[in-house]
């Protein structure tokens, strides 16, 4: 059926806004242009989401009014997008709160739109001017060059933004199913840009949208990021499943794909039932056509900016850094950074590395999600401090012995010979059966195992607290385990533990006190675990057992505070203060994305050959190092953003004014990065930035204390303005005049109260308030004036080569 015609699509309410689309769809017929809306369907007696598709798939363009953020007008939209059709988002801003929720959800920044102010006849003039159902459709081809393959049991499950027992229950349950492939589940989704989901989606075989109920925090943004997105899906005839708790209206169009769940019980079933009835991938996995695109750029994206995601390509230009050789060498004990420095692409990298020598015994571990509750609880009734300690110490022995033996005997099992009767590696499988291990569950498994058996035994309520624990846990038939264990590591030279993920149980409403003592006792207990895994025997070699620790920088600084020696923990935190190093981030990429068939170039050529020489009268690589957070993330994030509007506008490079839209849409996405690391915190944090707005990117202490004294919300909760200063210190947002001049940005809690020190032995020096700066990430978002951009007499050292050694963190 040839396509032709508009479709509108919007909502029912409020009355006045669809009798306006009504009347420019009567307009249009009545000049020639062949134009109808949801309300013309003929949908008795058919599924109302079937018939509408109809329409779409009817129609050469749709335009689709998103003023109210309307589920269903967001479904049909993403629909109409993979469709391949021409989408044109219209919204009415003359209305105070549509522009609001646009500006929301970033993530339909890419696709564009226009106001028509209310009037129809506006929208019918521009329409006619520039008859969207004549155009050619771009934007979806756009979206998907370089896209993957289809992956046969790639689940599209994107996390919700918070964390309500049953969203973690269907994740931990996905997660854990071997199966399938979970794709979106990184706690970051929620940031990307509409490519990645593009790309993301294109390459799964089915998807799952979990919405929240409209008393949920963040429900409306979310609700229609995943409305959209799903339409998206089901236009990719995806099989798809949208799931909400009890409490929900359904929207009407996607009705019955929705399953409306009154606990988690019956939300796993369902999603598990759902799984078992998908189709089963048949004959080539290859997908055809829409992935070929007619661009003069020599690279059609720099990666994800999430490495975990492309874990097969991160070796071609992984940077090397000095912390990155610490934990090959085995010396680095805890690696500490904030989210986007690479902590996660470091111990993804260290793995690869590591098994190359086959003399070392790789053991990464990474759970998937893990539940504390219960060890809080636990932990909180125990009478004494040495019984904790007890506790704690035996639980991440019997943790870490486990997962080494369950590593040593899969990897014995890969071998042709297998494992023979009679060999300490097959004592050691016994020994694992001994205590009911099993060998395809990971550490969190075990973890809650323990845990529930403790409880049932009730170590607080019992005479002898050490010994009912000791129970609990095994720990006499762990003595055999560990023996059996220095018997079969006789061929390795090496253990090498890499931990990450334990962040996953950091949120709010946590005992931070016991959360970090549970941390230490992991760097406690492994030093005892060290000496352990030395043999004593003369005739057989010694192992070495290292162990890693990936740490987020802001749990580590609270963990820090409750240390008895924190001076010793000895930690690593990784920084890109070298402009050098980041730049080479980028470039690395460059070297190994750009298209087969250009001529091999110098990586470092990408600045020449993909970007305008300069960008607001500053060279384009030290713009864009100085516009973003020093991370990885940041400066893939943005130099994708500029990527993709470059190719939508049929650049042949990427020119200014594409750099400036693609930092509008880079410092949002910085803002609500740092608005989702506040959350732990006792302060509303997106109110606050608001404070900002308007101001110079450089204040006095006076103007700064007076920004965030602002009282906010009905409830008038008061927040300590010095509380929230530090926080926004440590976490780049502020920089620190530490000479005449001269500012520079700080990561971390230790180097924010350094940094203070100087700032304030300055002002007194110079008998003046101290001074900050606003980073220039966050300004685009909060409409802050760069003061400083060309400016001699201020300076940011934070990537500043010259001043390393004063402007360092």
């Amino acid at each position: 059926m040839a396509s032709e015609g508009i479709f509108f699509a919007y909502a029912g309410y409020p009355p006045l806004r669809s009798e306006t689309l009504r009347a420019a769809i009567s307009a249009l017929n009545e000049r020639g242009v062949k134009a109808n809306g949801w309300e013309s369907l003929a949908i008795e007696g058919q599924l109302l989401i079937a018939t509408i598709c109809e329409g779409i798939d009817a129609s050469s363009a749709v335009v689709a009014d998103v003023s109210t953020m309307n589920s269903n007008v967001l479904f049909e939209a993403g629909y109409a997008l993979s469709r391949n059709k021409v989408l044109w988002l219209i919204l009415d801003e003359t209305d105070e709160s549509a522009l609001r929720v646009w500006s929301d959800l970033d993530l339909l920044s890419t696709v564009g739109r226009f106001g028509y102010k209310g009037n129809s006849e506006e929208l019918t003039a521009r329409i006619l001017t520039q008859r969207p159902d004549l155009e050619e459709p771009k934007l979806f081809d756009t979206l998907l060059a370089g896209a993957s393959a289809k992956e046969p049991s790639a689940i599209f499950a994107p996390a919700l933004p918070i964390k309500t027992n049953a969203a973690a229950s269907l994740s931990k349950m996905l997660e854990r199913d071997t199966t399938i492939k979970v794709l979106g589940s990184s706690d970051d989704l929620g940031l990307a840009p509409l490519q990645f989901y593009v790309r993301e989606i294109y390459r799964s075989s089915a998807a799952i949208f979990h919405l929240l109920p409209p008393n949920r925090v963040r429900a409306s943004e979310h609700n229609a990021r995943a409305s959209f997105l799903a339409g998206l899906a089901y236009g990719l005839d995806l099989p798809l499943l949208m799931v909400v708790e009890s409490g929900y209206t359904a929207p009407l169009d996607f009705k019955d794909l929705l399953f409306v769940y009154p606990t988690s019980a019956s939300l796993q079933e369902h999603v598990r039932r759902w799984l078992e009835d998908l189709p089963k991938p048949t004959g080539s996995n290859k997908r055809l056509g829409r992935l070929a695109l007619d661009i003069e750029l020599p690279i059609r994206s720099f990666g994800q900016y999430v490495a975990e995601y492309e874990v097969e390509e991160l070796n071609d230009y992984f940077i090397e850094t000095s912390e990155f050789r610490a934990i090959l060498d085995g010396t680095a004990k805890v690696f500490v950074g904030r989210k986007g420095t690479g902590k996660s692409a470091t111990m993804a990298q260290a793995v690869v590395e590591l098994k190359k020598d086959r003399r070392n015994l790789v053991v990464p571990i990474k759970p998937s999600s893990y539940e504390l509750t219960g060890l809080m609880e636990l932990l909180a009734g125990l009478k004494t401090t040495s019984s904790s300690d007890y506790l704690l110490s035996n639980l991440w022995t019997f943790l870490i012995y486990t997962e080494i033996s369950i590593h040593a005997v899969k990897t014995a099992r890969e071998k042709p010979a297998g494992i023979p009767e009679g060999t300490p590696t097959r004592a050691l499988e016994l020994e694992l059966e001994n205590l009911d291990i099993d060998l395809d569950g990971d550490l969190s498994d075990r973890l809650e195992a323990v845990v529930a058996n403790l409880r049932t035994k009730n170590p607080g309520s019992s005479e002898n607290e050490k010994e009912t624990i000791a129970d609990g846990i095994r720990v006499h038939a762990l003595k055999n385990l560990k023996a059996a264990l220095r018997a079969a590591l006789h061929e390795f030279g090496r253990v090498a533990v890499l931990i990450d993920n334990l962040d996953k149980a950091w949120e709010v409403g946590t005992d931070y006190k016991l959360m970090s003592k549970f941390l230490l006792s992991l760097l406690t207990t492994s030093g005892k675990m060290e000496k352990e895994l030395v043999q004593s025997d003369r005739n057989s070699a010694s192992v070495s057992l290292t162990l890693s620790v990936f740490l987020r920088t802001d749990i580590f600084d609270v963990m820090s505070s409750f240390a008895r020696e924190p001076d010793k923990i000895g930690q690593l935190s990784v920084h890109w203060d070298d402009q050098e190093l980041l730049a080479r981030v980028l470039e690395e990429r460059y070297g190994a994305k750009k298209i087969k068939g250009k001529n091999h170039v110098n990586a470092a050529q990408v600045w020449n050959d993909v970007f305008v020489p300069e960008v607001k009268g500053t060279p384009t690589r030290d713009y864009m190092l100085w516009r973003t957070l020093p991370r990885p993330r940041d400066l893939i994030y943005f130099a994708n953003a500029a990527l993709t509007t470059a190719i939508n506008r049929k650049h042949q490079s990427i020119q200014e004014a594409d750099i400036v839209l693609a930092e509008a849409q880079y410092s949002k996405f910085a803002i609500e990065a740092l608005v989702v690391e506040s959350e732990a915190e006792g302060f509303d944090l997106e109110e606050i930035l608001y404070e900002f707005a308007g101001m110079d990117s450089t204040m006095d202490e006076t103007e700064l204390h007076e920004a965030l004294s602002v009282v906010h919300g009905p409830a008038e909760v008061v927040h300590d303005p010095d509380e929230v200063k530090s926080w926004l210190i440590k976490t780049s947002f502020l920089g620190i005049e530490i000479a005449d001049g001269d500012f520079v940005h700080v990561e971390g809690e230790t180097a924010a109260r350094r940094k203070l020190k100087l700032a304030q032995r300055l002002s007194k020096r110079l008998d003046r308030p101290v001074k900050f700066r606003i980073h220039p990430a966050f300004r685009h978002y909060l409409d802050v004036r760069d003061d400083d951009l060309h400016t001699s007499d201020i300076r940011d050292m934070t990537l500043d080569l010259d001043a390393a050694g004063t402007g360092g963190s």
